[in-house]
């Protein structure tokens, strides 16, 4: 029933954005040469992006009751950062978001960069509502772990209209865990920033 259960909401899932990204188009067309183009065009490529995203997802990677199957291969850290800040879709007057390099990483590291991306993505989508000015994006090496770090400059954890820590935050997670090295596994570290804003850690093994 479970089985059942999860392909009939996928199945939803698809059809939904398969109608929101039809309407987000024709909202592009319409709007086209007004001040309301620029706004419709990065709505499209959102909507765009996640009917991508799912689709891939379900083409390359199952799930069983108990973990994600991930497919590591090596990856320079801050070249992945940096790739991954240049594909991001903001809006024109959106926070913009920086990779910040002060520390030593390891020259690569073994994950799943499809899935960490997509965690990635999801953490700087929810920074970037939240944040004043600036969202930055960078890596450290923690007790042995590569830790991909998401920083805003918001109101923080736990102050009125923060950072959701729902659905994005269960998957981001699962996608860390599904990273093992022995008996270490991944997890995800959400905290403030001493100096106000929300702290996002992905660490993997």
């Amino acid at each position: 029933m479970q089985d059942v259960l999860v392909a009939t909401v996928i199945h939803d899932l698809k059809n939904e954005l398969g109608i929101l990204s039809g309407s987000l188009s024709t909202m592009v067309q319409n709007a086209a040469g007004t001040a309301m183009e620029a706004e419709a065009r990065h709505s499209h490529a959102i909507a765009a992006k996640l009917s991508q995203n799912l689709i891939s997802f379900l083409t390359l990677y199952r799930a069983n009751d108990r973990a994600l199957a991930v497919r590591p291969t090596d990856h320079n850290p801050e070249d992945f950062i940096r790739d991954l800040i240049a594909q991001i879709v903001l809006a024109a007057d959106a926070p913009r978001v920086a990779a910040e390099f002060t520390e030593p990483v390891a020259p690569f590291w073994f994950y799943d960069a499809y899935l960490v991306q997509m965690a990635i993505e999801a953490a700087i989508q929810n920074a970037v509502r939240f944040a004043r000015s600036t969202v930055t994006l960078s890596a450290r090496m923690r007790e042995g772990f590569l830790v991909f770090v998401v920083e805003d400059d918001g109101p923080g954890l736990g102050a009125e209209g923060a950072p959701s820590t729902g659905l994005g935050t269960i998957l981001c997670s699962a996608i860390a865990a599904a990273h093992k090295n022995g008996i270490r596994s991944g997890k995800v570290v959400l905290d403030n920033r001493p100096d106000a804003g929300a702290v996002f850690e992905m660490w993997l093994p």
